[in-house]
């Protein structure tokens, strides 16, 4: 997820308001107490260690962002080991990263990859039992990331000449997003199975067949820019290529967009954020077709945090480029919005002319993902355009084909 929390405050009001009486006294908790939640999920016998040794993970918002990245680790390791469900302790952190914001928010999916890592050796997670552990939510955040760490810790359990088989358990998700990144999570796994070897990952994605390969390929690309930048103990065999423009231009079309759109989330220039017309410039100039497109994308998930300013941006550049930066909106920064939020946030798409029907396909298609079909059911019908509607509903009907470009 990439987000900017001083932008963010806005954003996330309506879900803040919406939490019930439950989530509201857990913040408190939260807040006051540090590390005492974590006690909920801890043997008894295990309470006074934890207690002297584990970092407060309020602490770890004051450190320099290595070093809070390793705090949050140990503190959310010991908050999640012990339990036989983790679930509820990785929803009390993610109500933790909600509410404060700061590195956690939007570091928190790769810190919990390596919790999770963690947590499945301490519970011998399996390859038969991973669908009792994997979060039951949508929230791209902390939870998915807890699950791609689970679904990359029973790698070795995976027949690497029949992965199709160990892939299938994502099937079994409860809801479209959650079997997405079940399926992203797999190509993490392929990359620890060959320690970091990108080919052999890929191929192992196209064995699942040509709907879930690229979503695959994005998870395998994600493991691969972890490598590239030291997080997660992620590996690239031999000498890794840093450059998107190089790596992008040597992989096969099927997997163009996704080693595209992760490249800028992981390696961009410190601070960069792209806010102008002249940024994507900056970031893509000199490439064509395939290439650019994904470039274009990329570009536009490091842009606005606000998917409705993201939209305004995308409207400003040329003809050729709207629709790929329409395809890096970031709609799951507006999770548990009301159907009428997202049928607004729709109705951006009226900035485009030639691209207003593929912006409406493409966000009909998203929003239904993050609502789990309810979108396609309930808001595209709202438009009163017919056209929009039937781009919308035409998006929505998509809803289980490959994303490519998501989080």
């Amino acid at each position: 997820v990439v987000v900017s929390w001083p932008l963010l405050t806005r954003i996330y009001d309506v879900r803040v308001t919406r939490r019930t009486a439950f989530v509201v006294a857990l913040a408190v908790v939260l807040g006051a107490a540090g590390v005492a939640i974590g006690a909920v999920a801890l043997r008894d016998g295990d309470r006074r260690e934890a207690a002297t040794a584990v970092p407060d993970p309020a602490a770890c918002e004051r450190l320099e962002s290595r070093e809070a990245r390793s705090c949050y680790i140990s503190a959310f390791s010991t908050q999640v080991r012990g339990g036989d469900d983790p679930r509820l302790v990785v929803q009390q952190i993610t109500n933790r990263a909600w509410e404060t914001g700061g590195f956690l928010l939007p570091n928190c999916h790769g810190i919990m990859h390596t919790v999770a890592r963690e947590y499945a050796r301490t519970a011998s997670v399996t390859l038969a039992s991973l669908m009792d552990y994997l979060p039951q939510t949508d929230d791209p955040g902390c939870p998915a990331g807890f699950a791609h760490g689970l679904v990359t810790a029973v790698a070795p359990e995976i027949d690497a000449a029949h992965p199709q088989d160990a892939a299938a358990v994502c099937a079994d998700a409860a809801t479209r997003y959650q079997r997405y990144s079940c399926t992203h999570g797999f190509g993490h796994a392929f990359m620890r199975m060959h320690g970091g070897e990108l080919e052999a990952a890929l191929d192992m994605c196209r064995a699942l067949g040509a709907n879930e390969a690229a979503d695959c390929g994005q998870g395998a690309f994600h493991d691969y820019w972890f490598a590239v930048i030291g997080v997660d103990d992620a590996k690239v065999a031999g000498e890794a290529v840093t450059s998107p423009r190089e790596l992008c231009a040597g992989q096969a079309a099927e997997f163009v967009r996704p080693c595209w759109y992760r490249a800028f989330v992981d390696s961009r220039p410190e601070g960069f954020v792209v806010s102008s017309r002249s940024d994507f410039e900056e970031l893509c100039s000199g490439l064509a077709g395939l290439q650019r497109e994904g470039c274009i994308t990329a570009a536009s998930v490091i842009g606005p945090p606000d998917p409705e300013i993201q939209i305004g941006l995308c409207a400003e550049l040329p003809l050729a480029d709207a629709e790929s930066c329409i395809r890096g909106t970031k709609v799951q920064n507006l999770l548990g919005a009301t159907i009428g939020e997202y049928v607004e946030l729709a109705r951006t798409c009226d900035l485009f002319r030639a691209e207003r029907a593929a912006c409406y396909r493409w966000l009909g298609k998203t929003i239904s993902v993050v609502t789990d079909g309810a979108f396609g059911e309930r808001g595209c019908p709202r438009l009163r355009d017919g056209r929009a509607r039937r781009a919308c509903e035409a998006g929505a009907r998509r809803v289980d084909d490959a994303l490519v470009t998501f989080s």
